[in-house]
């Protein structure tokens, strides 16, 4: 008997280590510039980011789920506490998915992406800053994404040619 006790120890210690915050919820705004027009396909504006310094990446995809805040680990719970989640669903970059979420973070627009890390699919989160010019017309918006710090330049995004028509 005391094998099975432990043994089920075991168990409910590790599912609350990767169990989900219950807590957290998309507080959607639709006067939060980056919010409100980040869904969609964007890809690189090689002028721009070129001028700006820093031409990375091809393409980036954003589509709103407000159900992936439910898969986000306890673990992160304390980070989250004091902030306010404008936008949530999945970020595709370079062929790869990612569950994001768009906070604000000293001031600025920052979405945090969770990767694969030792078999957790949210086992580990990066993050970057964010701006949104908007354009008379939808489909001319311009994105800027730029590093963690405010001291990287950004790459210029603009909505991918099937979002445009």
């Amino acid at each position: 008997m005391p094998y099975r006790n432990a043994a089920a120890t075991v168990a409910i210690v590790f599912a609350m280590t990767i169990s989900a915050s219950a807590d957290l919820k998309v507080t959607p705004d639709k006067d939060n510039v980056v919010s409100s027009r980040l869904e969609g396909s964007w890809e690189v504006h090689a002028a721009i980011s070129t001028r700006l310094g820093r031409n990375r990446g091809t393409t980036v995809e954003f589509k709103a789920d407000s159900k992936v805040v439910e898969t986000i680990p306890e673990k992160y719970e304390k980070f989250l506490a004091d902030k306010t989640i404008y936008l949530a669903g999945t970020m595709k970059r370079n062929k790869t998915v990612h569950a994001f979420i768009l906070i604000e973070m000293k001031g600025n627009p920052h979405v945090v992406y969770f990767r694969e890390r030792d078999g957790d699919p949210l086992g580990d989160a990066e993050s970057f800053n964010v701006m949104l010019a908007v354009a008379k017309d939808k489909p001319s918006d311009l994105l800027f994404i730029g590093g963690d710090f405010n001291n990287q330049p950004f790459t210029a995004y603009e909505r991918s040619e099937t979002d445009r028509k």
